[in-house]
């Protein structure tokens, strides 16, 4: 199906096209990796996921051109160390005012586990110089975080590595969005809730998307926990896979493989225990450590689009109102605006 307005509404609301075999023209149709495609394995409780992580990390760190991105939380810290001593590992840390840093408490955790890792500092002229390749190389606009991944990526490359392992896929299948776990939602509540941002006021011929949530309709509202894995996780690794294969390297995300066999407990999640598995698993690695206070992986997109008058493209309504965004959602504006130029 080729249908630009389409392309355009799912974006905005979840910041990928979510639909497969959908194109913004015959020549940009972004693929998607469809998560049938992905081995999955059955996971109950901590032993069994330490389980399968040691078995990955031991079989791609055969290979001496493999490296690990790490951040200051706790589940690129576990792949940290399951991994052999002096592997080079990348922390990226966005140079812009007030904005947040990762690399101290990554630092930390190489130094302690002999680990080589190197800072990558991104800046906005880094986002200015790639933006358009990474559109060209997805055919579709771009998540926030995208061009910090390919800058990593790209020093990664350039270090000999070949593939880098990375933590995503935790959040999604063990708890770790736990705001969008803290209230038994009905389907239209949560759909608004999700929503990154609203096409309805912003796009000139908004398209609905309401189908891409129905399948995950329940009886008393909406199966959150398997729209986080399959809807929410298929954009993180389309977004992490495009960054880094577009830098040259391969990804291997550990994490993305499992599917938890049991129910997760949401009343620990609610009572103060986001990913309480990965903490026992996080605990048993680090027994001297607690585990760091989460931090969403912030991108000063707010900063860095301050001053920006909005966009030019006519699929966006006439004197859209940019100052009433938030910095994300200004971003998705932006990159949208961005691409359709491209097109």
């Amino acid at each position: 199906m080729i249908d630009i307005d389409y392309c355009a509404s799912s974006y905005c609301a979840l910041r990928y096209v979510a639909t497969p075999d959908t194109g913004w023209s015959e020549q940009h149709v972004p693929i998607l990796p469809l998560q049938e495609h992905r081995p999955q394995v059955s996971v109950r409780g901590a032993d069994d996921i330490l389980d399968h992580l040691q078995s990955v990390c031991s079989a791609v760190t055969n290979d001496r051109s493999c490296g690990l991105l790490l951040s200051g939380g706790i589940d690129s810290a576990i792949l940290a160390a399951l991994m052999p001593s002096s592997t080079p590992t990348f922390t990226i840390r966005f140079e812009a005012e007030n904005a947040i840093d990762e690399s101290l408490v990554a630092q930390k955790y190489a130094d302690d586990l002999g680990l080589s890792n190197t800072v990558v500092n991104v800046r906005w002229s880094d986002y200015q110089a790639n933006i358009d390749r990474l559109m060209i190389h997805k055919n579709s606009p771009l998540h926030p975080v995208e061009v910090a991944l390919f800058c990593a990526g790209r020093v990664a490359k350039q270090a000999g590595i070949e593939t880098l392992l990375t933590g995503n896929g935790a959040d999604s299948t063990f708890g770790g969005l736990d705001r969008l776990l803290s209230v038994d939602w009905d389907f239209e509540s949560f759909v608004e809730r999700y929503t990154f941002l609203d096409p309805r006021p912003v796009l000139r011929r908004p398209r609905a998307i309401d189908g891409i949530f129905e399948p995950y309709r329940t009886v008393s509202g909406i199966d959150v926990v398997k729209f986080l894995k399959e809807v929410h996780g298929i954009g993180i690794v389309q977004m992490f896979e495009n960054a880094l294969n577009c830098a040259g390297c391969a990804m291997v995300s550990p994490y993305e493989d499992l599917v938890l066999d049991v129910p997760l407990d949401i009343d620990r999640i609610r009572g103060g225990e986001p990913k309480y598995l990965l903490q026992e698993v996080f605990q048993h690695l680090f027994p001297n450590q607690t585990a760091p206070e989460k931090i969403a992986f912030a991108r000063p997109v707010s900063i860095w689009l301050r001053d920006w008058t909005g966009p030019t493209s006519d699929i966006f309504v006439d004197n859209l109102d940019i100052d009433q965004l938030s910095g994300e959602q200004r971003w998705i504006v932006y990159c949208l605006d961005r691409f359709l130029a491209l097109l």
